[in-house]
């Protein structure tokens, strides 16, 4: 285990930030959800819905400034949470697409 390890250095290329930016699957009529903490390299979001390792699919993000898009993700990981924990899974994606310029700009501008 290296020294970063040990002490809780963030390890990622993008770090993740806690900003108000709600996400749903794409085509869904589900509500839209917050997400947990997001970059430019993924998002960590709360579910109810279980998920695979490896499974990709279309996220539509919408930010405060009336910004949304769509990205493709894939779960990366994901967590069973306990009981009364407000939600089922805790999961883990990472972007594999951002096709859209405007959804680019907004994940590259927040900040901490």
């Amino acid at each position: 285990m290296s020294d970063s390890d040990k002490f809780g250095k963030e390890r990622r290329r993008f770090p993740r930030i806690a900003a108000h930016v709600y996400y749903r699957i794409a085509k869904s009529e589900d509500l839209r959800q917050r997400v947990s903490d997001i970059s430019l390299g993924g998002v960590r979001l709360y579910s109810d819905e279980r998920f695979e390792i490896g499974q990709e699919l279309d996220l539509e993000l919408f930010f405060p400034n009336d910004v949304s898009g769509k990205v493709v993700a894939r779960v990366v990981w994901i967590k069973e949470l306990p009981p009364g924990a407000g939600s089922v899974y805790d999961v883990g994606f990472e972007f594999l697409e951002l096709p859209d310029d405007a959804v680019r700009e907004q994940l590259a501008a927040l900040k901490k």
